[in-house]
């Protein structure tokens, strides 16, 4: 994690490449929210910002959902991100 740079991460997310299918819990899609590292307040170390953009899709293909959020991630640590704040992957 550096400051500035994007990242990008989801609770209930299938891990990246696995697109077995709905969850355990019964889900079918999923979200992965897409943030900046921020310094923290006391000056050391670094935590997430706000989501700035949600990338969803089904979790049977998941794939998908990962590389639009590492397409989106490139693209704002670039400064040339202009889309949505909500993508469906």
């Amino acid at each position: 994690m550096e400051t500035g740079k994007h990242d990008f991460s989801g609770s209930c997310a299938p891990r990246d490449g696995d697109d077995a299918g709905p969850m355990s819990c019964g889900q079918h899609t999923f979200s992965l929210g897409v943030f900046q590292w921020v310094t923290k307040a006391g000056g050391k170390g670094c935590k997430k910002s706000a989501v700035k953009v949600r990338v969803y899709g089904p979790c049977h293909n998941s794939e998908n959902v990962y590389a639009k959020a590492r397409e989106i991630v490139a693209l704002l640590d670039a400064g040339g991100y202009s889309g949505p704040k909500r993508v469906r992957a």
